[in-house]
């Protein structure tokens, strides 16, 4: 759960770095503050955690109800920013977003920390394949192909090709959004600081990140980088993904019940979530 954690935050943070994309989710104006931030990506923290731990065989179970909530959010928000001329959701962003959720899983799993069997490889290629046509996207363009061989080496060419040349010539507003989005998450986890998340990043992108780090930052992130190494053994790694597994499930429910850190900073009702809302 840490590698795949690790994965997507930084995923999320490069996907904001493709402009059309950046562009409907300013205009959505549903993650431009921290407390809009935190509840926009908190939803989607919970969502990811139901389509990986919720039981897809069962109709109506919240992997289900959380699939038709995701295309539901995906079809108001395309509509709505098509029509006031801002464009609309785009196949290709919807591929690019599903590269930020397992493309660094499958291209950097030592640095993550992840077993990495090739059966393990396989089963989240096919799992991210079914998530993608299940949010619409085309066979075509989902980059989670038939195999984990082509999907990872799809995946080296989107990082090097996409991702990295966005990151050397970043577009307007994208410090401002990643800079709110963590501050949002801080709610989540307070151990996280925005100068390591972003360091994580350009080094996922093979890329060296040259803001000067602070002693503190520079040490939180030999510190993560440390833990990813140990859970990737096989002596320590096993109490160490046993000991974050339920101190990440644990996290989820308080921030889900009691987010009392929420509470103080943006106050009971703005720290709301409305996870299922009534589709119309």
């Amino acid at each position: 759960m840490v590698g795949i954690s690790t994965a997507s935050l930084a995923g999320l943070i490069a996907v904001l770095s493709i402009p059309t994309i950046l562009k409907v989710l300013i205009y959505t104006k549903q993650s431009g503050t921290p407390c809009t931030a935190f509840k926009r990506y908190f939803e989607t923290l919970l969502h990811t955690r139901a389509w990986y731990m919720q039981d897809t065989t069962v109709k109506g179970s919240d992997w289900f109800r959380s699939l038709n909530v995701v295309r539901w959010k995906h079809m108001i928000s395309s509509r709505r920013s098509s029509r006031d001329g801002s464009g609309g959701i785009l196949q290709r962003d919807m591929a690019y977003t599903q590269f930020g959720f397992v493309g660094y899983a499958l291209i950097e799993p030592e640095y993550l920390g992840l077993t990495n069997t090739p059966k393990e490889r396989e089963g989240l290629n096919h799992f991210w394949r079914v998530i993608g046509y299940m949010l619409g996207i085309s066979d075509r363009l989902n980059i989670c192909r038939k195999t984990e061989a082509e999907t990872t080496q799809l995946c080296r060419r989107l990082q090097t090709e996409v991702f990295a040349k966005y990151f050397k010539e970043l577009p307007p507003n994208f410090m401002h959004m990643s800079e709110v989005m963590l501050d949002g998450f801080w709610v989540i986890d307070m151990t996280l600081k925005p100068d390591v998340i972003f360091a994580i990043t350009y080094r996922l992108n093979g890329l060296t990140y040259h803001k000067p780090l602070s002693t503190w930052s520079w040490l939180n992130l030999k510190y993560s980088e440390l833990i990813h190494t140990l859970l990737g053994t096989s002596i320590v790694g096993p109490v160490l993904r046993m000991y974050f597994k339920h101190l990440i499930a644990f996290q989820y429910w308080m921030v889900r019940n009691w987010p009392i850190i929420a509470w103080i900073r943006y106050g009971r009702e703005k720290s709301k979530i409305n996870l299922y809302p009534k589709l119309k």
